[in-house]
């Protein structure tokens, strides 16, 4: 059984040759930006980029940066992984420097592969960043001038990073992270997170700050590829495969397959077979697809949904979606002057650009997609179907 809401790694990783190989390609000569819902595998194509430059020899650092809330903190984990790197690849001449940037590196540069080291050199980090961060981001910029060998940098759920930080210092923080980019020749980041970064930096002023990066998107799975899962699975299972159940498990998902819910429906099925001792079936499927996933014990799958509007959009906001999500999830489409009218009555604002931002933002963050213009529609057919069962009645 695959994964379910872990990285893929190894055998696991399947079908993304096509996009790490062109982003590979890509970070050549630009800084990457991924672009996806929640779930749909970045995690597990940055974790695979990092493997494959490994393989070559080059230096890559992957740092997850969600619990960060400052641009101190930000630098004390860049600095923390680049030291860390140089332990790993000393090919990269990160420790020069470094050391003529941070005294504490220079002076224990022997020591860099010692866990107790690492944890010295965080502690003493966070402690001179946290008073005046933008004097240490002048070393960091010596740093990367600094570098002679190329190195790739991958920050996982960066937009979370941002939306943690003060308005005026995400502001200006950003501006930084661009100069950075600017001066750094031999360096190329690769960002991505399960929050829109295009809604995060809209309120801040920040869109022109991250222009340079190369926007690549990642999709579900096509159709005869998430078969072949399906397949598989069923295979290292020794169920019985057949199209029919092949085409009942995509039933439940719809397009896109996203590749999370794919492993929810397959899970689930794993589980009632091994419980009740029932072959899987396409009557299976639809009872696990109805009880195990729609019922009350597989809500926390899809729970951060509904609760991401109360962390990420304003109060105002947060319940205009939420009623026009409702109301959407009760239709095939719902056209957009009926989701103006419920944008009215939830914010008792006349404003059109404001209703066309909320509308972009919900776009953005793959709740809803307007695939036929002036109509709106749930982007995800198992999240319609949840947010029908538990959020419509809100409406």
């Amino acid at each position: 059984m695959l994964p379910v809401g872990s990285p893929a790694t190894g055998d696991d990783f399947v079908d993304r040759e096509r996009e790490t190989a062109f982003i590979l390609s890509t970070i050549k000569n630009d800084h990457v930006m991924l672009v996806a819902p929640r779930r749909f595998g970045k995690t597990s194509i940055m974790r695979k980029i990092e493997r494959d430059l490994a393989s070559r020899g080059q230096s890559c650092v992957f740092l997850e940066v969600e619990s960060v809330n400052s641009p101190g903190e930000f630098i004390t984990d860049l600095v923390t992984a680049l030291v860390e790197c140089e332990g790993a690849s000393p090919g990269a001449r990160i420790s020069s420097a470094l050391g003529k940037a941070f005294a504490l590196v220079q002076e224990k540069i022997d020591e860099i592969e010692t866990p107790g080291f690492r944890a010295k050199l965080r502690g003493r980090l966070r402690a001179e960043f946290s008073d005046d961060w933008h004097e240490k981001a002048k070393r960091v910029d010596e740093i990367f001038a600094g570098l002679t060998g190329p190195i790739c940098i991958i920050l996982d759920e960066f937009p979370v990073a941002i939306q943690n930080m003060e308005e005026d210092d995400a502001r200006k923080f950003l501006q930084w992270f661009r100069r950075l980019r600017q001066v750094s020749p031999g360096a190329r980041f690769i960002v991505g997170g399960s929050v829109s970064i295009d809604h995060v930096v809209y309120h801040i002023g920040g869109t022109p700050v991250i222009n340079d990066f190369r926007r690549v998107t990642i999709g579900g799975f096509s159709e005869d590829v998430a078969l072949s899962v399906v397949e598989r699975v069923f295979q290292g299972e020794r169920w019985e495969y057949s199209p029919e159940i092949g085409r009942a498990v995509l039933d439940c998902v719809g397009e896109p397959c996203i590749p999370y819910f794919l492993m929810i429906v397959l899970s689930g099925l794993k589980e009632e077979a091994d419980i009740s001792g029932g072959v899987p079936s396409p009557a299976l499927v639809e009872k696990v697809y109805n009880r195990r996933i729609l019922g009350s014990e597989g809500r926390h799958y899809f729970e951060h949904y509904s609760r991401r509007l109360q962390t990420t959009y304003s109060g105002q906001e947060a319940k205009a979606a939420r009623a026009i999500l409702s109301r959407v999830s009760l239709a095939e489409s719902l056209p957009a002057g009926i989701a103006y009218e419920i944008f009215r009555q939830s914010t008792a604002s006349e404003s059109e650009d404001a209703f066309r931002a909320l509308l972009a933002q919900l776009n953005h963050d793959f709740y809803v997609t307007s695939e036929t213009p002036g109509e709106l529609r749930f982007y995800s057919k198992m999240l319609r179907d949840w947010w029908r069962i538990y959020h419509a009645g809100a409406w």
